[in-house]
């Protein structure tokens, strides 16, 4: 919610932030969407190591509520916070676009395009469902931190958009188990060059802390793809398979069902 204190200053804020913005950037901005603990924000970390790309450091929600706009277009209602973090952070000369991770930029791709005009590039990572819903909080290691609602909810809403030019589906399991392959198909759809950095982005990247990390950002580790299988709580796992449509997303991303569960054509 916008504290009353900053209203007065927006109009300042929005008119200083777009100047800036329009100054510094000369390619389509970047977002980044996916049902929470589905690596948004490791994959934010990866490309904060490209030269060309400002990485907002801060999850923004840009996209959090929506309204219409004079012209009948959806569009951010809080688009003040990117024009404060452009004032904000220090951006580097060689940034030719901003990049801004989200989740929930994945449940309002409609939104986004209308909204920058369909000038625009949105990246939705999807990761298996018994792996999300089995993710702590990090700051309640009492919780976990997805329902298995939002994962159907939140994966299905980015599936309607997968044939949309400026959207680009990738796997977190395909991120982690083969980065080169993967990155380099997101840089090919971003009109990137695999840099140097970007293939050892784990030392040049500029966003390393998280609330979503435990820890530093590292090296890329493959210990928790598949940890639904070695669960003791498969009480949760089943909580998911129950769940309405869940069943059917995880056979058409092509993640391995139990042959108990499977749904036949």
């Amino acid at each position: 919610m916008l504290k009353a204190w900053k209203k007065p200053f927006l109009p300042l804020i929005t008119r200083l932030g777009k100047s800036r913005e329009a100054r510094l950037f000369s390619e389509a901005p970047i977002l980044i969407g996916g049902c929470g603990r589905s690596g948004t924000t490791l994959l934010l970390s990866m490309l904060s190591a490209h030269k060309d790309l400002f990485a907002i450091p801060k999850e923004l929600g840009l996209f959090n509520g929506v309204e219409r706009g004079p012209e009948g277009r959806l569009q951010s209602a809080r688009i003040d916070r990117l024009y404060f973090s452009l004032l904000r952070y220090s951006i580097p000369a060689s940034a030719k676009r901003w990049c801004e991770k989200s989740p929930s930029n994945v449940t309002q791709i409609q939104a986004i395009d209308e909204h920058f005009k369909g000038r625009f590039k949105l990246i939705h990572i999807v990761r298996d469902g018994r792996d999300v819903v089995l993710s702590i909080h990090p700051t309640d290691k009492t919780k976990y931190w997805v329902e298995p609602s939002r994962w159907v909810h939140d994966v299905q809403k980015g599936l309607d958009f997968i044939d949309h030019p400026n959207v680009h589906t990738i796997k977190y399991e395909d991120l982690l188990l083969d980065y080169s392959t993967v990155m380099e198909g997101i840089t090919q759809f971003l009109s990137l060059d695999f840099s140097h950095e970007l293939q050892q982005w784990h030392e040049h990247a500029t966003v390393r802390r998280n609330r979503a990390y435990f820890s530093e950002v590292g090296k890329i580790q493959t210990k928790s793809i598949g940890k639904w299988k070695q669960t003791k709580d498969q009480e949760r796992v089943e909580q998911l398979y129950a769940e309405p449509g869940a069943l059917e997303l995880l056979q058409r991303l092509g993640y391995e069902v139990p042959d108990d569960h499977s749904i036949k054509e």
